[in-house]
């Protein structure tokens, strides 16, 4: 059922806004790894709140009307973010499920005034906003307006945010990275207010820390009473610990030592296990086994070496790795995602690379297969010659127009009825300023026929790829890709046509199943 060549289409860009500074000059708009985040609704309006360095905040979403879908982009004014204030890192917790709505973390740091330049005194605060009004907990134009600010006595990195146990009940805590070499906790309190408290009760694995946090990432298992940590270190450590969350003790902690800053670390399952829908299940149809421990592999990347996957730490720990090809070629690799991209069950690595490529891995585990992914690609590669021209066009150009897709995406696109975005720029001639991916394939195989992660595609952006995410933001079910850039945001999605025919055959697949069932059972 797995289809080698899946085409993914550039569906919208959504660009920052440009700045203008104290002396009246305008700057070209710039993001980093920490300033995007998701806004998850259970009622399928899912957002991408991004962020520039100089404090300009979009919230990019999709609108429905009628049978017309509309991207937009619209900016949000947050309160207390002065104007000469630097953005660090940004975070979103979705509580609709609790009907609290939406809580935004956002730190920055500020020159504090009456200092002279060459002095380069600052000052760092944590801004937390949550909604004044009741019943405005999920519109972020009110969330904007209220604020608490907390004073920050280190730099910040990385905001994000987890779930704690406490008297038999969760509760969602922001974490943040800072240069003391700590990871700090915010908790809830009194009237919905975040205040610090200290992350060694619930988080024993952030004692004794050696170098700061840059990226942090951790899973719970096993009905929540286990807790899987990975912490990436400035310093190129990167430590995993098991975690007894209902004992709060650590059980296990790995180390690997890499030569290179950790970028980004990703917790993840290799398979996308799930159980059947009830109305389907019978002892005659097979169905997949949901294991209760299941198998976790840690995805490593560091500034200067390739990226690395350390297979099922929980029973061989680090010591079985593989590494992704040729993942460093591109400058700095910044940011991954794992997202199932060709639709087969097994989940592909996506690795955003400051050189403006972003790399899609797969796991082929025999020689056929890998050399059936390969004969695929030169096939793919022999029809893109002719679009070299067009290619060295968008490296060389920040923002191009273009409409060098393929006829059948364009079709793809065109089934959904989008319109053109609301408040999309434009260059000088009034074309679209889309910042356009190439969108072919021309992925190479430095080690062809080898069992391991192979490369299945590989797309060139205009701007270093500062994030990628996987998320349903167009409402049709299926998670699109999102990939932020130094200046902006895209929507890339499946093509639809591919996508029908994998349910087609995987319907028709079922429901055979289903009558033979039936058979067997008049027979017996």
């Amino acid at each position: 059922m797995s289809r080698k060549n899946w085409k993914w289409s550039d569906a919208n860009f959504s660009s920052l806004p440009s700045h203008e500074n104290i002396f009246g000059i305008t700057t070209t708009p710039q993001t980093n790894i920490y300033l995007h985040s998701k806004v998850v609704d259970p009622n399928g309006s899912n957002k991408i709140v991004i962020a520039s360095l100089a404090g300009r905040i979009v919230v990019v979403e999709y609108h429905r009307n009628f049978d017309n879908l509309i991207p937009s982009a619209k900016e949000i004014h947050f309160t207390y973010l002065p104007a000469d204030a630097e953005l660090i890192s940004l975070d979103v917790i979705s509580k609709f499920n609790q009907g609290n709505g939406i809580i935004v973390g956002i730190t920055f740091i500020k020159q504090k005034q009456g200092i002279e330049d060459g002095d380069n005194a600052c000052t760092q605060y944590l801004n937390i906003y949550s909604s004044c009004e009741p019943g405005e907990e999920s519109h972020l134009e009110s969330i904007a307006q209220g604020c608490v600010t907390i004073d920050l006595d280190f730099v910040p990195y990385q905001l994000t945010h987890t779930q704690i146990v406490s008297e038999s009940k969760k509760e969602d805590v922001f974490l943040l990275g800072g240069s003391d070499n700590r990871v700090h906790m915010y908790k809830e309190g009194f009237q919905h207010r975040f205040i610090e408290e200290d992350s060694d009760e619930f988080f024993p694995e952030f004692q004794d820390l050696n170098s700061c946090v840059q990226w942090l990432d951790m899973v719970y298992y096993k009905s929540d009473s286990r807790r899987l940590t990975a912490m990436g270190h400035q310093s190129g450590l990167v430590k995993l610990a098991v975690v007894d969350v209902v004992k709060t003790v650590v059980l296990h902690t790995l180390v690997s030592e890499h030569d290179s800053p950790i970028t980004s670390v990703r917790i993840f399952n290799p398979v996308n296990d799930f159980s059947p829908p009830a109305f389907i299940r019978s002892d005659k149809i097979p169905t997949p086994q949901v294991n209760e421990v299941p198998t976790f592999h840690l995805l490593v990347v560091s500034a200067l070496s390739p990226a690395v996957v350390h297979r099922d730490v929980l029973n061989k720990h680090l010591k079985d790795c593989l590494i992704l090809p040729g993942s460093n070629s591109y400058d700095i690799p910044l940011c991954v995602c794992v997202m199932d991209v060709d639709f087969d069950g097994q989940n592909e690595l996506l690795v955003g690379t400051y050189g403006q490529e972003l790399l899609a891995y797969k796991f082929v585990d025999s020689n056929e297969e890998s050399k059936q992914l390969e004969d695929n690609c030169d096939q793919i590669s022999k029809t893109t010659d002719s679009l070299d021209d067009t290619r060295n066009r968008h490296k060389s150009s920040e923002c191009r127009h273009s409409n060098n897709f393929d006829e059948d995406l364009t079709k793809a696109n065109l089934s959904r009825k989008t319109k053109s975005q609301e408040n999309i720029s434009t260059d000088s001639q009034g074309c679209e300023n889309t910042c356009l991916v190439n969108m072919y394939n021309n992925a190479t195989y430095p080690y062809p026929h080898q069992a391991g992660y192979n490369l299945l595609w590989q797309r060139s952006f205009s701007c270093p790829v500062m994030g990628v995410d996987r998320l349903d933001i167009v409402g049709d079910g299926l998670d699109d890709l999102i990939v932020v850039t130094l200046k902006g945001v895209h929507i890339v999605q499946p093509d639809l046509f591919d996508v029908a025919k994998v349910c087609s055959e995987r319907l028709g697949l079922l429901a055979k199943l289903v009558r033979d069932a039936k058979l067997e059972d008049k027979e017996s």
